[in-house]
C-alpha cells in the first residue's frame, strides 16, 4: 500500500471533498462520524471492513443517531489481537452489502467525519465498488487535521486527543466506542477554530438502498440507541397530547410514548397498546385523534430542523404506520441540496 494521503483542506477523494480553514463555503449540517475496524491496512490488496460504527451528531456534539454492526469479511479476520474481533462473532454476521443502506441513509444530508479519514475513505470506497455502488461527492472532515490545527499534543493518537481534552478513553476500543469518542472531541476541536469549516463541495443525496438484515453487535455490547432523533422529539409531546382524562387512558398513553421514543411501535407493543386503549374504553375515533395529534406533533418538529434526512423519514412513517396512519407523511420527501440553496437565498 503507498502512503495514504493526508486528509488536508481541499483534497478530493472518491468520496468526499474535504473542508477546513481553505477556500469554500460553509456546510450547515450535521455530523456523520465513522469508525471502522479492519482485516488489515490495504483494500487495494483484498483488507476488508469487519466492524462499522456511525454516530451521528449536530454541531454541538449531540447524539442524534447511533449505528454499529460487525461484518463477514469472506475471509479471515485479521490481527484479533488489534481489533479484539474472533471469527466466531463474525460468523452469523452481515455483509457490507447486507448494511449498505442501513449506511448510507445514516450519511444522507450530513458532513461525513473520521479521524485519519483518508484511510477509513479508502475502505469505504472499495467496499461501495464491490457491490457496485456509486456515491455522489460530498463534504468530509478529518478530526487528525483538525486536531494537528488546534491542539498541542505529544500525538494524534484519538486515545491521546481524548486525554489531552479530558475525555474517558473506552477499555476496550471498538468502532462504536471510537466513533463516540470522535464525535465528542469534534465540537471541542471546532471551537478552536477562529471559524465554521468551509468546504468545495455541498450536500449531495445518497443512493436509497433497501435495508436488508439487523446489526451483529459484538458480545457483551450494548447495543446502540437508533432511534435517538425520535425519541428526542417524543420527549418533547406538549401535555395538551400527553395528558388524558383518567388513569386507565393516561396508561395508554404513557405506553404509546414509550413505544414511540423506543422505535418498537410495530413490535409486540402494538398488541399491548390495542388491548390498554380497549381497557380505558377509548373509543376508535378518540384513538385516531389522539394519534393525529402525536403525529401532528412529530411533523412541527421535524420540519423545524433545515434537513430531512432518508432515515428520519423512515422512522417517522414506521410511527405513522404503527399508529394506524400509513399516509400521515407520503406527502414529505428528504431534503435536497436544491431545498438547502433555496432556504439560504430566502
Amino acid at each position: 500500500m503507498g502512503p495514504v494521503a493526508f486528509a488536508e483542506p481541499g483534497m478530493r477523494g472518491r468520496l468526499f471533498q474535504y473542508g477546513g480553514d481553505g477556500p469554500g463555503f460553509p456546510v450547515d449540517a450535521p455530523f456523520a462520524v465513522v469508525s471502522v475496524e479492519t482485516t488489515g491496512l490495504s483494500p487495494a490488496t483484498g483488507d476488508r471492513i469487519v466492524e462499522i460504527a456511525v454516530v451521528r451528531v449536530d454541531d454541538r456534539g449531540r447524539t442524534e443517531d447511533e449505528y454499529v454492526t460487525l461484518l463477514a469479511p469472506g475471509h479471515d479476520v485479521g490481527p484479533a489481537f488489534v481489533h479484539g474481533i474472533s471469527p466466531s462473532e463474525v460468523r452469523d454476521a452481515p455483509s457490507f452489502e447486507d448494511v449498505a443502506g442501513e449506511l448510507l441513509d445514516r450519511l444522507d444530508g450530513a458532513v461525513v467525519v473520521a479521524h485519519n479519514a483518508a484511510l477509513v475513505e479508502r475502505f469505504l470506497a472499495a467496499e461501495f465498488t464491490r457491490i457496485g455502488v456509486t456515491l455522489p461527492l460530498n463534504p468530509g472532515l478529518c478530526t487528525s487535521w483538525l486536531a494537528r490545527r488546534t491542539l498541542r499534543a505529544p500525538n494524534h493518537r484519538l486515545d491521546t486527543l481524548a486525554r489531552v481534552v479530558g475525555l474517558p478513553v473506552a477499555d476496550p476500543r471498538t468502532a462504536l466506542t471510537d466513533a463516540r469518542t470522535v464525535a465528542a472531541l469534534l465540537p471541542r476541536l471546532l471551537a478552536m477554530q477562529a471559524e465554521p469549516p468551509r468546504y468545495l463541495t455541498g450536500l449531495r443525496p445518497m443512493p436509497e438502498l433497501d435495508v436488508e438484515v439487523e446489526p451483529t453487535t459484538r458480545f457483551g455490547e450494548l447495543s446502540p440507541r437508533t432511534d435517538g432523533w425520535i425519541a428526542s422529539i417524543v420527549d418533547r409531546l406538549p401535555r395538551a397530547v400527553v395528558d388524558a382524562p383518567n388513569a386507565a387512558a393516561q396508561r395508554y398513553v404513557d405506553t404509546l410514548t414509550c413505544a414511540l421514543g423506543e422505535g418498537r411501535i410495530l413490535g409486540g407493543e402494538g398488541q399491548l397498546l390495542a388491548r390498554l386503549a380497549a381497557s380505558a374504553g377509548i373509543t376508535p375515533e378518540q384513538l385516531l385523534a389522539l394519534h393525529r395529534r402525536v403525529l401532528g406533533h412529530l411533523r412541527a418538529c421535524a420540519l423545524e430542523n433545515a434537513i430531512l434526512t432518508t432515515a428520519e423519514l423512515r422512522q417517522l412513517k414506521t410511527a405513522a404506520s404503527g399508529l394506524g396512519l400509513p399516509d400521515a407523511f407520503d406527502d414529505l420527501r428528504p431534503t435536497s441540496p436544491q431545498d438547502l440553496m433555496a432556504a439560504r437565498l430566502r
